[in-house]
């Protein structure tokens, strides 16, 4: 196969560049693992509407046609594939696609006739059970086969599209990878600080875990003394309404768009929605540019900033900075996707689903089955169903998101088609398909904060952000693991521990990397042991950690210093400046 698009013997199409979308679901998240996104049809059993694509075909004739997929449910049973799909394109249709590969490979489609002129390309979902296709390749040439494994695809795809040479997206004061409820709380403080602003998001909304896609509510209390001011950034955040659980759990109450509205106030503040950082530029400890990619067109643009902060959760730029970190592979936090039931007033069917976890046997009494009224019901999908505890939590980070539908998949099979009772009337009303996750890497800065030195106040001289939430950390449910034959848990109990002094000022030393010398973080991955993670990892805490780099950003650049000297040279204005929440312009 001739390469280079002049040739127009071929034709490469990400997923994420279709025009119509139809019912399938773009999903960002596993960027980092597999090299793109892709399209999922995430229809709870229902097939969705098509996804559709114009394309232009040149040179017209016959064209083998491939799909970027895999059988997701492979890893667990190799019999029978729920995620399957079609493609087509105008009056042909493609064998049935998502049932060879374990992992995401290339799978021959068949070999149709095309006429020159603009032809339709089509997604067909046949089962509303998470298929999945991250790109479609046509070529003239039969006996070419495109190349599988991550780095071969993206530089296969790269290629073909003419998108390897990085546009250069400006120079910053500070780049915040990470639109979370931490990552939109340092924007906000950096700009109302002077600083020039970049704020790059892997998805088209901010909140992170507390937004639509997630649902998740915040956690934690602000406004403490000696630092009242710390807290009321992350106030403007938050939504006028919030539910845990059940149908009002709804994404109208997460405010998407306001939260958006705030951070587009800021003229200091440029916003990448849909963009991924995949690089760092490192020179004696200090990061002088990153690229990161659209999340649809996967075309690549690089920045320049003096600071940069790692709000991402996964601490994906320090990890691609190589800054030092921690990772609890095994016996970490998991990842929930929040799903509820609803009543539909008439009598419903679910398929059967003999590839989800079998969870038939009357005798698994998971939460929620044998509700006798809705308040019951709302225990099916609340924060316990979690998954990927044993597993490494970046690596396998698609794997557990899929055991969490396995489980929900399972769960109402069993409902619906063993037990035939109180669900009769019911159905699925949501599933988020996007994860929430508690716990990956945690980047190491200058301390790192004990569970000991939490239980036992101790306190640091820079200790300023506040922590309320109790000490929760949450570990397979051990009374349900005959139902976890498989080997991967997707139930848990919550374990805490108490501290009476609340709250307990986390120290600044937390924040920065101890080896990335401009490097600050928030949020989750920031410097904390496996267990003292469990009072510091909930949103509002982590937001006012982003707000604390924020001003501490702002004094870096007053000074012309790294994060570090903030503690070591300027330590007593930091901290009159976090309680007055202002900042001198006087040297």
């Amino acid at each position: 196969m001739k390469e280079g698009n002049t040739e127009k013997n071929f034709l490469f199409i990400s997923t994420g560049e279709f025009d119509d979308y139809g019912g399938w679901a773009l999903d960002t998240q596993f960027i980092q693992n597999m090299g793109s996104s892709y399209l999922l049809a995430h229809g709870i059993g229902t097939p969705v509407a098509n996804a559709v694509k114009k394309i232009d075909i040149k040179n017209p004739g016959r064209y083998k046609v491939w799909a970027y997929t895999k059988d997701w449910v492979a890893r667990w049973k190799k019999d029978v594939s729920p995620g399957l799909f079609k493609v087509k394109i105008d009056g042909w249709t493609s064998e049935t696609l998502g049932n060879k590969s374990v992992s995401w490979a290339w799978q021959e489609a068949g070999v149709c006739e095309i006429d020159a002129g603009e032809a339709e390309l089509s997604l067909i979902d046949l089962t509303g059970f998470e298929g999945r296709c991250a790109a479609v390749f046509l070529t003239m040439d039969m006996d070419f086969v495109p190349p599988d494994g991550i780095t071969e695809f993206e530089k296969f795809r790269n290629t073909l599209c003419n998108i390897n040479i990085s546009e250069n997206a400006g120079k910053f004061d500070i780049i915040i990878a990470g639109g979370g409820i931490s990552g939109m709380a340092a924007a906000v403080s950096s700009a109302k600080n002077g600083l020039n602003v970049a704020l790059i998001q892997d998805r088209y909304v901010l909140g992170g875990n507390n937004s639509s896609e997630v649902r998740v509510w915040l956690g934690g209390e602000t406004g403490f003394e000696p630092f009242p001011k710390i807290g009321d950034i992350v106030k403007s955040f938050e939504p006028e309404k919030h539910f845990h659980y059940g149908k009002d759990n709804i994404a109208e109450i997460y405010e998407d768009d306001k939260r958006i509205s705030i951070l587009e106030e800021y003229k200091n503040i440029k916003l990448f929605l849909g963009y991924t950082v995949v690089s760092a530029d490192v020179k004696n400890g200090v990061i002088h540019k990153i690229k990161f990619i659209d999340v649809k067109t996967h075309r690549p643009y690089e920045a320049y900033a003096d600071y940069f902060a790692d709000c991402t959760g996964d601490a994906t730029l320090g990890f691609l900075a190589d800054a030092d970190y921690e990772i609890t592979t095994n016996g970490h936090m998991g990842m929930t996707n929040v799903w509820y039931v609803e009543d539909t007033g008439k009598e419903t069917e679910f398929p059967k689903c003999p590839w989800a976890i079998d969870l038939s046997d009357p005798s698994c009494d998971f939460p929620g089955r044998n509700a006798k009224d809705y308040e019951g019901a709302k225990q099916l999908g609340g924060w316990y169903w979690e998954s990927g505890m044993e597993h490494d939590p970046i690596k396998f980070a698609e794997e557990a998101r899929d055991t969490n539908f396995r489980a929900m998949y399972g769960a109402f099979d069993a409902l619906k088609n063993t037990d035939k009772g109180f669900y009769k009337t019911y159905k699925i009303g949501n599933a988020c398909y996007i994860g929430g996750k508690r716990e990956s890497r945690r980047l190491l800065g200058d301390v790192i904060l004990s569970k000991s030195e939490v239980l036992k106040n101790y306190k640091f001289e820079d200790g300023c952000v506040p922590s309320t939430w109790q000490i929760d950390v949450h570990y397979a449910k051990k009374e349900y693991y005959p139902s976890f034959h498989e080997g991967d848990a997707f139930l848990t109990n919550a374990y805490y521990d108490n501290f009476k002094h609340i709250p307990y000022f986390v120290p600044y030393r937390c924040l920065y990397s101890r080896n990335i010398k401009n490097l600050f973080m928030a949020g989750r991955n920031v410097s904390v042991t496996h267990d003292a993670l469990g009072t510091v990892r909930v949103m509002r805490t982590g937001g006012m950690m982003g707000e604390v780099v924020g001003y501490a950003a702002a004094l870096c650049k007053k000074y012309g210093v790294n994060p570090c000297d903030i503690y070591e040279n300027h330590l007593g204005e930091f901290l009159e400046v976090l309680r007055s929440g202002q900042i001198s312009e006087e040297k």
